[in-house]
């Protein structure tokens, strides 16, 4: 009986608190009104029962009562998986979103990439494995584990299936769910110091958990290999994941195969007929020229999972948020960004082009795939940016990117330095492009059918049909994503004090202890020190600004600063130099394998001086550049 109370109390207490939130007690009270009226004037008595059975068959009441009940069944269900999602994750739901909730359970057989673990190196040598997780604008990453056979993964993250769709007022149903083609991205690297190396990208069709009978459904994902490794494996990654709330009733297990498998197949035909008007397109344009075919164009590329993409799905206009503040500093961070190391397997010379979100999270990437970076970076700023595919003057294969400006103005990006050149017909420029084959961003492709393809007398305006053959543009968007990529980047962190502070006391360790085997003294000047500070500035600030005067107005303002610190008959010398590594001990032999560097730390003479500054600068997805300059100042003796 007690039981029974409760549960009418319940009942009463969401009634209420419905019709407070709604605003509904005056509706309720009119309605009353009305129908009592209405009863007092067919009859001169008024019958409670028949007033209540009216009443309850409003429509007012009627959708109060569904939503209480929609509410309460929602409640119920999320107290019973309650039990498999820990407090701080329960914590971050929000009343009427579905949730999806993935947990890492640990991985298996990764027998090909074991660490060093084993035996009692130096920390920045131990291997660890890390697991990114991409769901369109949702991203998380797992804590690094040791690189080991089966290691020891076990996280668990939330992902908010509403902000799929955002706006709709509802909790998305089953037919809502089925509809959104959004994979989770799974891309697991191996990271040893500061040198990563993306070992696999697993796509999870999350979806057929809408036809199990349970919220909750276990994975096993076979992890591959990349590129011309995909028939490699890599090991095994368990997943487990959980609808929250469950749902009411789940779809059969037919229809949902049924959609997923037509998704599929319509993909697939639009693939097929692109590929044929590829090829029509091709041969048009090799027959319009013999010299056509030997040019450098590019239409398809291999991605990381090894499918063949056309190279406009690579370029997705990307918006970095306040991650990064201008155009210039995107081009520096992307070119101090770690490189895959230059070499070839034997299973195959081809190498991939990272989509997207796999560049994002792989922070390693080929010069493919940091173009491609850009390109999508500078659309994100509002600039006409292209991918350019060509040779260098070498003649070996190449790839920049090009921004067209106001009056035929036309900027090439140089990836791997960051440099910028402006191009003008019939000049020569200091960049090293020797040919031109093929342009492309996110919904064009152009391929140049000019007498020439040196990039001197190339002329840029694509729109002139007598230079350029472009694709038709129904063709092209048959293939490119509409929306922009909205996966966020990792800002930068705020650690570069401390990073430039470690880096300085572990120097002048390595000064003193070479210095003593030479069977020198050592003497630092803290003052000196900080005097070269803003000369690292102005260096990092003239790379990013291009060389507009604000180096030359920095080391204007440095030398003035030396003049009025250093003794009288002083000598000075220094040397400055960058790295994008963490190792204290690779920084300090590049000093020594450089000769003004050597001559400085083993400095000889009157009253020495030594001076060590460092200038952490910090870029998103956890990218550094260390300026370090080490001086000395001595009064040279005979």
């Amino acid at each position: 009986m007690a039981e029974n109370n409760s549960g009418n109390q319940t009942v009463e207490d969401a009634l209420r608190s419905e019709m407070e939130r709604e605003n509904l007690q005056s509706a309720v009270d009119r309605l009353i009104h009305e129908i009592v009226s209405e009863e007092a004037g067919h009859s001169s008595t008024v019958d409670p029962e028949s007033v209540v059975a009216r009443l309850l068959d409003s429509s007012t009441v009627q959708s109060l009562v569904q939503r209480v009940l929609a509410s309460s069944r929602s409640e119920q269900t999320s107290c019973h998986l309650s039990g498999s999602i820990p407090s701080h994750i329960q914590e971050q739901l929000v009343p009427g979103h579905r949730y999806l909730y993935l947990k890492l359970c640990g991985g298996r057989a990764f027998v090909d990439h074991l660490g060093v673990n084993a035996t009692p190196l130096a920390a920045d040598s131990q291997a660890f494995i890390k697991i990114h997780l991409a769901f369109q604008s949702q991203r998380f990453e797992a804590h690094g584990v040791p690189c080991v056979c089966e290691p020891k993964i076990y996280e668990g993250f939330l992902f908010d299936l509403q902000l799929l769709k955002p706006g709709l007022p509802n909790m998305l149903d089953n037919a809502e769910l089925l509809t959104m083609d959004v994979p989770i991205t799974i891309a697991v690297v191996r990271q040893q110091g500061a040198t990563t190396t993306l070992l696999s990208v697993h796509t999870l069709e999350w979806r057929s958990l809408l036809a199990q009978p349970s919220a909750t459904s276990k994975f096993v994902c076979q992890l591959m290999g990349i590129g011309s490794e995909l028939q490699v494996p890599v090991g095994l990654l368990d997943l487990e994941l959980t609808l929250v709330p469950a749902l009411e009733s789940p779809l059969n297990t037919p229809a949902v195969s049924e959609y997923l498998e037509g998704t599929k197949n319509r993909a697939g035909e639009k693939r097929r007929l692109f590929i044929s008007y590829a090829r029509e397109w091709w041969r048009e344009y090799t027959e319009a020229s013999a010299s056509h075919s030997s040019r450098p164009v590019r239409i398809f590329a291999m991605d990381e999972c090894g499918k063949n993409r056309f190279v406009c799905e690579f370029v997705r206009r990307l918006e970095a948020g306040r991650a990064l503040r201008s155009p210039e500093e995107a081009t520096r961070w992307i070119s101090v960004m770690p490189s895959i190391p230059v070499h070839e397997l034997p299973a195959g010379s081809s190498k991939p082009w990272y989509t997207l979100p796999t560049a994002l999270m792989s922070h390693s990437l080929n010069n493919e795939s940091k173009c491609s970076l850009l390109c999508s970076i500078l659309l994100g700023f509002g600039l006409d940016s292209w991918v350019c595919v060509g040779t260098r003057r070498s003649g070996s294969p190449h790839v920049w990117v090009m921004t067209r400006g106001p009056y035929s103005a036309y900027t090439f990006w140089e990836i791997t330095t960051g440099s910028r050149y402006l191009h003008r017909v019939g000049q020569k420029a200091a960049h090293d492009y020797g040919t031109i084959g093929s342009v492309f961003n996110n919904d064009s492709f152009y391929a140049t059918c000019q007498a020439t393809d040196k990039i001197e007398y190339c002329n840029f305006s694509l729109e002139d049909s007598n230079a350029w053959k472009k694709m038709s543009f129904s063709a092209t968007s048959s293939m490119t994503e509409k929306m922009p990529c909205l996966m966020p980047l990792i800002p930068p962190t705020n650690d570069g004090i401390k990073k430039s502070t470690d880096i300085e006391l572990q120097l002048q360790v390595l000064i003193i202890e070479h210095r003593s085997d030479c069977g020198l003294s050592s003497h630092f000047d803290k003052h000196l020190s900080y005097v070269l500070s803003p000369a690292l500035w102005s260096y990092e600030r003239e790379i990013v600004e291009g060389g507009n005067g604000t180096e030359n107005k920095g080391m204007e303002l440095f030398s003035a600063a030396l003049m009025h610190t250093l003794p009288e008959g002083h000598t000075f010398k220094a040397f400055p130099f960058y790295f994008v590594h963490r190792s204290p001990r690779r920084a300090f032999n590049t000093i020594l394998n450089s000769s003004i560097g050597r001559e400085i730390v083993e400095c000889r003479g009157d009253k020495v001086t030594l001076a060590v500054r460092s200038l952490t600068v910090c870029y998103p997805e956890y990218v550094y550049v260390t300026w370090l300059m080490v001086a000395c100042s001595f009064r040279p003796v005979g």
